[in-house]
């Protein structure tokens, strides 16, 4: 995530990196100290990979706590869509892909709640989130990817529910 990147999170979002928080700094800690310990309990030269491995842990940890700690200090969390009729960050945008002839399913999300795993995110930086928002049904976008020009015709919005 660079530093100008927007940290824009739903409700569900922010409550699934708040619960990671949570966890990492309870039981995260604790087998990472356990680890630690077994490893340093250890006096065989040859276990001194363990030990650095432990170690390597705990920093990646600790990483891991101070980033979810800035994402959510920073974050601007989406509860109400501010216009029901354009595509917004936290809406789920259905779209017809030309190309494929086919429907695609977008959700519309931070970058911070794509890495969580949303299914179907794209994020509201990229090529296609930045073309779709603020699109209104039945308009047509093109978007440069790596495949080539992408054109999609927006069908419908959803409220997003997994």
């Amino acid at each position: 995530m660079s530093e100008n990147e927007r940290i824009v999170l739903t409700r569900e979002g922010y409550k699934k990196l708040e619960n990671e928080l949570n966890y990492l700094m309870t039981e995260g800690r604790e087998e990472v100290a356990q680890s630690l310990s077994d490893a340093g309990d250890d006096t065989d030269i040859a276990e001194e990979e363990t030990f650095r491995d432990a170690v390597d842990q705990k920093s990646m940890l600790e990483a891991r706590i101070t980033q979810l700690k800035h994402i959510l200090a920073d974050a601007k969390i989406i509860d109400d869509d501010p216009d029901p009729n354009t595509a917004s960050p936290g809406d789920r945008v259905i779209v017809w892909d030309h190309q494929e002839k086919t429907e695609l399913v977008f959700d519309l999300l931070g970058g911070a709640e794509i890495a969580v795993g949303r299914r179907h995110g794209v994020s509201i930086d990229s090529p296609v989130g930045k073309a779709l928002l603020g699109k209104r049904l039945g308009d047509t976008v093109e978007v440069q990817t790596p495949d080539g020009t992408a054109t999609y015709t927006i069908r419908r919005f959803e409220k997003i529910t997994d």
